[in-house]
């Protein structure tokens, strides 16, 4: 069984450490790379190749749908990088493994410092309320 990290912490000293809760800037302060690519079943991924990490997201997605994702493979990209696998999600309601798990909670966490954060916005993107509470799931209060 793996251990749980304290992401709340985590996610606090990355935003501190970086003077920034924006999910781009922290993509250009590490060095992650985010492009953007039309895949017909899939809201993004990430990809380390030859050490260069990269976030592809789907660019039919609407804005607020590409922040949820990007927060997402951002997770992957800080916290499984070493896995040197391809982490496609392909529907946010099916099993979430251990690594899914870990990558919404990191998305939680990022995205309630987002002051765009709210169901209202959610309900209307493309990605729906479904996914915020999904990554909720995984907080404890």
């Amino acid at each position: 069984m793996r251990r749980r990290r304290n992401m709340k912490l985590r996610v606090k000293n990355l935003v501190e450490k970086y003077n920034t809760s924006n999910p781009y800037i922290l993509c250009e302060k590490l060095n992650i790379e985010i492009r953007y690519f039309y895949y017909e079943d899939m809201k993004g991924f990430f990809r380390k190749v030859l050490r260069r990490k990269y976030i592809i997201i789907n660019e039919k997605l609407d804005e607020y749908s590409q922040l949820v994702v990007l927060c997402h493979e951002l997770g992957h990209a800080i916290y499984h990088s070493s896995k040197n696998k391809l982490l496609i999600k392909i529907n946010f309601l099916n099993y979430v493994p251990e690594l899914e798990k870990e990558a919404n909670e990191f998305a939680w966490e990022l995205m309630k410092y987002q002051e765009e954060v709210s169901y209202e916005i959610a309900r209307d993107c493309d990605l729906g309320l479904q996914v915020l509470e999904e990554m909720k799931r995984y907080v404890k209060y």
